[in-house]
């Protein structure tokens, strides 16, 4: 047997596949637990809905405060175990500017309760921005904890995008166990939110990329990225997003352009890509899985067949991508002819805008016809706006330009430091056109603006630039025999970059900002990369060790604050809960005492309310929901003056909150009939809501006063 040969039945240049396996064994924990992580914030947190028309909603406000408290946490500890390492302080120590600017804007998200419209929803955002400081940082303190390792966290990243984007397209394969209820074609589990099952699909493109190029590892292992892209790219469309798809777009281009692997990808996008676009033509032709509103036994029939064209489709890429992996290996392509495919593959990418240039030209419209109709319906507020089924694809049109002019009206209201960190749903009720609902301005930079203003979208921006300048030192070109220099780290590390990126992309377009599934995935990527260091610097690994705490004084205090900090931040992250808790609880005494047949039970019934909405209020003095609840026990016990009082300190706390002052209007009018005081509620109600539901019509009763 040749040389050749016998590498090529051992899986190419790499390992024997039993070493390699062995070694995975030793080396895949740190993989496992970034992918456990992953998929367990992906499925706990869901899509990160925590208010909606400015309330807290329970079920998302628990979800999401249990993954920010274990992030908190998480990130602590990780900053304490740096210290006991003894590297911080005695080995330099990089990306602190990015995690200063990304802690400066936590602070002053932080801050922004002390002006905001809605300071209740100011509290539970700067909780979240914490929690993304406390994992940027911890993932910097992983970089000296687990040296090297950036393998482990591509293919943690990789496997929880997979395993994520695989369950979505089951949902279209099993509906009746996964998804029963769905009356949309888009898949939207486990985030029940479309759009951010796409830009989960789309994060691990670039990973995937990373698996099926990369010339270490075992033939059959790197295979295995032709079937993921396949499952990556099913899950994409049938979201119908076109923010990812964009997002992905933008990925894979920067990937291409600046990683030196481009026709290894190329087969793998190809072999995937093909694989992918057999299912999907497949799919898109079935009007069981394409159209909305379909009947389950429907849906169910279909998606069983799916399952099976799905299965073939990812067998025979992983075949296409083995043979093409040896047949590569036996028959290496020579430096000239490498050159040449590489122009070839370079010239086709560029024919592609000259093919989409060619069919606007021979459209109805023209080129600048077509052009000038499709930025009318991407920025008019008002513009057709497509449906939720494979149509969307092929349309322009969205509700984001609605939801960005709002953003717009809601800055020029405080254009320095905004309404207050998710403040928007609040203060964008006043500029409200239409009956839809508007929580998010679907995009960072719009609700930055909104929010925090031009010093928000200032630290967000310094953000951003500490950042980029961390990650150019760390894939700066690696000079021959420098110290730590590999160039497969830097393939690594661009394409975590190109995570980044991705996400960036996205979240310029859409609220996936809120999403942590999505969002935790970029910032470990980021914190990654910005704690890599120069290029040259070889990282340095230690263990932990008590002993060095008891040496130095330094490594000690610096643990007991890193502990001390995400303790004090995890309590304060789980108080908006705790009141809303107790809240929820006194409203249902609340509604025992009205239904409560015995006089003396009702009485004791609105006790119990008024102890609990007290607690709430003691847990967040700044949520008027708690005053709203206390407000009516008060007028339950027929203490009428002192409910009015609890309205009136509901609409003192946040006299911009239509929902304070549609509270005291609805006491006024059932209680007191105060004239005076219900149409001035009445009219500040309709000012800073005018489609207020149901309300608008009782102005022409009420004339506002004043």
């Amino acid at each position: 047997m040749s040389a050749t040969a016998a590498r090529i039945s051992e899986g190419g240049d790499g390992p024997p596949l039993t070493a390699t396996l062995s070694r995975l064994a030793g080396e895949s924990w740190l993989a496992v637990a970034i992918a456990a992580a992953v998929a367990a914030i992906c499925f706990g947190a869901t899509g990160g809905l925590e208010t909606v028309d400015g309330s807290p909603i329970t079920a998302g406000l628990q979800a999401n405060t249990v993954v920010q408290m274990a992030l908190t946490l998480g990130g602590g500890v990780l900053v304490a175990i740096a210290f006991a390492t003894g590297s911080v302080g005695r080995v330099r120590i990089f990306g602190l500017g990015a995690a200063l600017a990304l802690f400066a804007l936590a602070a002053f998200t932080s801050a922004s309760v002390n002006w905001s419209v809605a300071p209740a929803n100011s509290w539970i955002e700067a909780n979240r921005t914490l929690a993304y400081a406390a994992t940027f940082a911890g993932a910097i303190a992983l970089v000296r904890l687990a040296a090297g390792r950036w393998r482990s966290v591509i293919s943690g990243v990789l496997l929880a995008t997979v395993v994520v984007s695989a369950y979505a397209v089951a949902s279209k394969i099993v509906p009746e166990s996964l998804d029963a209820t769905d009356t949309f074609a888009r898949v939207q589990v486990p985030f029940y939110y479309w759009n951010a099952v796409g830009l989960t699909a789309a994060l691990g493109i670039g990973p995937c990329l990373w698996l099926g190029a990369r010339r270490e590892g075992h033939g059959a292992l790197n295979a295995l990225a032709a079937p993921a892209l396949c499952v990556l790219l099913v899950a994409l469309v049938l979201s119908y997003s076109r923010g990812a798809v964009l997002a992905a777009i933008v990925g894979v281009g920067f990937w291409f352009a600046l990683v030196p692997l481009r026709l290894r990808a190329l087969s793998v996008l190809a072999t995937g890509g093909i694989a992918a676009a057999a299912v999907l033509a497949w799919t898109l032709r079935q009007a069981s899985l394409s159209n909305d509103n379909v009947a389950l036994s429907a849906r169910s029939a279909a998606g069983h067949r799916l399952g099976l064209v799905l299965l073939a489709a990812l067998v025979l890429a992983f075949a296409a991508a083995l043979v093409i992996r040896f047949a590569a290996e036996r028959n290496p392509l020579t430096a000239p002819r490498r050159r040449a495919l590489g122009i070839a593959v370079l010239a086709a990418l560029a024919l592609v805008p000259v093919a989409g240039v060619g069919a606007l030209a021979h459209s109805s419209r023209g080129v600048f016809g077509s052009i000038s109709h499709g930025w009318h319906q991407l920025t008019t507020p008002n513009a057709a706006q497509p449906g939720n089924n494979s149509s969307r694809l092929g349309s322009v049109g969205s509700m984001q330009a609605l939801y960005w002019h709002y953003a717009l009206e809601v800055f020029d209201t405080s254009p320095t430091v905004g309404a207050g960190a998710g403040a928007y749903a609040v203060a964008g009720q006043r500029f409200r056109t239409s009956a839809a609902r508007a929580d998010n301005a679907h995009s960072y930079v719009f609700q930055t603006l909104a929010d925090l203003g031009i010093v928000g979208l200032a630290l967000s921006l310094a953000v951003a630039i500490a950042w980029g300048f961390a990650a150019i030192r760390a894939v700066r070109p690696f000079r021959s025999g420098a110290g730590g220099a590999s160039v497969p780290e830097r393939v690594g590390l661009l394409t975590l970059i190109t995570v980044v990126v991705t996400f960036t992309v996205h979240s310029a377009i859409d609220w996936t900002w809120l999403v942590p599934g999505d969002a935790v995935v970029a910032l470990l990527c980021a914190g990654w990369v910005a704690g890599r260091g120069p290029a040259g610097e070889r990282p340095v690994l230690e263990r932990p060790s008590l002993a060095r705490l008891g040496r130095s004084p330094f490594a000690a205090a610096g643990a007991a604050a890193a502990i001390a900090v995400a303790l004090v931040v995890a309590w304060s992250q789980w108080q908006p809960l705790r009141s809303v808790q107790a809240a929820t609880a006194g409203s249902l005494a609340l509604g025992n005492s009205i239904f409560a047949s015995d006089p003396a039970l009702a009485a004791r019934e609105l006790t119990i309310a008024r102890n609990d909405e007290l607690t709430a209020i003691a847990r967040n003095p700044v949520d008027i929901t708690p005053l709203v609840y206390l407000g009516g026990v008060y007028a339950r016990q027929g203490r009428l003056r002192l409910a009015e009082k609890t309205f009136e300190r509901a609409v003192a706390l946040q006299p911009s909150n239509s929902a304070s002052w549609f509270a005291l209007y609805s006491f006024e009018q059932s209680y007191t009939y105060n004239r005076a005081l219900e149409a001035h509620a009445l009219g500040a109600t309709l000012y800073l809501f005018p489609l207020y539901p149901d309300l608008a019509k009782q102005s022409v009763e009420l004339a506002p006063v004043g």
